[in-house]
């Protein structure tokens, strides 16, 4: 394509250096005029010549190619949106609720998985850990149920050391 279009660009710059040059050695007259015109037409071919040897079936064929590339980049980017916004959602909902917990004196580390409902990613694990007491895992259940809509089976606690 880049070697066509080298070609083409040689043959119209060959073309009007050429009818340069015979313009320029015309005798003013009668002549010059047709030389003019011939000249302009020459122009005009070497300009219009990829168009008219163009191999419509083959740019048809690269088009319906490209066309299909495009389908399959789209489903790529949806599919990478949606992981990053499960990721995204992942993260934030964790950080909410560490935020929420260390506001209330709970030092704990949490992690959420997401799923779908709907095709919309929403937390769906919330994994806490931390020394809790009942009284802390109380309320952070409570928590998750009042704020985020989580349900008790989604929360579980892991003995370990909390905080970052």
């Amino acid at each position: 394509m880049l070697e066509s279009l080298r070609q083409w660009i040689l043959a119209v710059t060959a073309v009007s250096l050429l009818t340069a040059l015979c313009q320029a050695l015309m005798p003013p007259g009668p002549v010059k005029r047709v030389s003019n015109l011939t000249c302009g037409l020459l122009i005009f071919f070497a300009l219009v010549q990829p168009a008219v040897r163009a191999d419509y079936t083959q740019l048809l064929a690269d088009f319906q190619d490209y066309y299909a590339g495009l389908g399959d980049y789209d489903t790529t980017l949806v599919d990478t949106n949606s992981a990053l916004t499960e990721e995204l959602i992942a993260q934030d909902t964790a950080a909410y609720i560490q935020s929420k917990a260390g506001d209330a004196g709970i030092t704990c580390t949490v992690v959420v998985s997401c799923g779908e409902r709907d095709g919309v990613p929403v937390p769906e694990i919330v994994t806490v850990s931390g020394d809790l007491s009942s009284e802390e895992q109380a309320w952070l259940i409570s928590l998750m149920e009042e704020e985020l809509g989580l349900e008790v089976q989604s929360v579980q606690f892991e003995e370990g050391e909390g905080g970052e």
